[in-house]
């Protein structure tokens, strides 16, 4: 989950906390952050759970780290802001299950952090989902539905006449033509690969096109757009590598984070620095060496569980 699609209620509760914790909270805030907790049950719960989540996490750190975040100002309050975004994202499952927006249930398959899990889907179908990746299957006897949640999905299609295969995802829908592709989701839109055969593509707005092996194409609100066939390598991220040309940093740190433990973050100015390479996702740490070693950019890390990324 990105820390853009968390929960509102979950969202302003880390800046609040944040502020709190960090010791430069003044009377007229807190009256504020007050008015905020009893404005909703959900922020108020929103805000326990939390402060639970964040000791749990803290209470785990060395005592040399637990001194540095009992320094007050800013710097401490960024710190508290990216440990708490982590605290979200963990229980980020648990908020979107109870406001019904991912039901529970034996048809949800989902990856850990750092997990590729391959499935056999009762059609013969096969699936592989990349770290961090949930969906929902949805098999009936007139359509065989995979509703991609979070994440990215590669899928080797049975073929079954009768029972057309359709990757739902929150840009569009992707129905397989008897092919394998994958699928990844952006914050603005879904990716589209197809290493075999055709896929038909419907954005929101009704707009269609079918892809042919080798072909990619971006699922966004402006409709379908095509993507460069030099970046059909980030659909190889089943292999275990991350093959990029021409792409920003920024980008490069996106694929990482499903197989880093922690934040991973970066400045601005390193975020715009163009990339191209073949990166290891199994080995983050060797990626971001590399990195390291090719650009002008230095790997900062703080307390076992932030890294960031910034110009020399």
């Amino acid at each position: 989950m990105n820390p853009r699609q968390l929960p509102q209620e979950v969202d302003e509760a880390i800046e609040w906390l944040a502020l709190e914790r960090s010791g430069s909270m003044n009377e007229e805030q807190r009256r504020r952050f007050q008015h905020w907790l009893d404005a909703s049950p959900a922020n108020r719960q929103a805000c326990d759970d939390l402060r639970q989540r964040l000791d749990q996490m803290l209470g785990g750190l060395p005592q040399a780290s637990q001194q540095m975040l009992s320094l007050a100002g800013s710097s401490r309050r960024h710190l508290l802001r990216g440990a708490l975004v982590i605290a979200g994202i963990g229980a980020g499952g648990w908020w979107l299950q109870r406001s019904g927006m991912l039901p529970p249930g034996h048809n949800d398959l989902r990856s850990g952090l750092a997990e590729r899990r391959r499935f056999e889907l009762e059609d013969g179908s096969s699936l592989v989902l990349n770290a961090r990746s949930r969906l929902r299957l949805a098999f009936d006897e007139k359509l065989r539905l995979l509703e991609l949640r979070e994440g990215a999905l590669n899928v080797k299609v049975a073929s079954d006449p009768q029972r057309p295969l359709l990757v739902r995802t929150a840009f569009g829908e992707i129905r397989a033509l008897g092919t394998q592709f994958s699928v990844s989701l952006h914050d603005a839109a879904a990716h589209v690969w197809v290493q075999e055969s055709q896929v038909r593509l419907q954005a929101l707005d009704g707009t269609t096109s079918t892809l042919a092996a080798g072909q990619g194409a971006s699922l966004a609100s402006a409709g379908i757009l095509p993507l460069d066939a030099r970046h059909a390598g980030e659909g190889r991220w089943q292999e275990g590598i991350l093959e990029v040309h021409d792409r920003p940093l920024e980008d490069i740190l996106d694929f990482l984070r499903p197989y880093q433990r922690g934040l991973l973050s970066c400045s601005r100015e390193a975020a715009a620095l163009r990339v191209s390479g073949i990166f290891p996702l199994d080995d983050t740490a060797q990626a971001l060496r590399s990195l390291e070693e090719t650009l002008p950019v230095r790997i900062e890390r703080h307390f076992g569980w932030w890294t960031r990324v910034d110009l020399r």
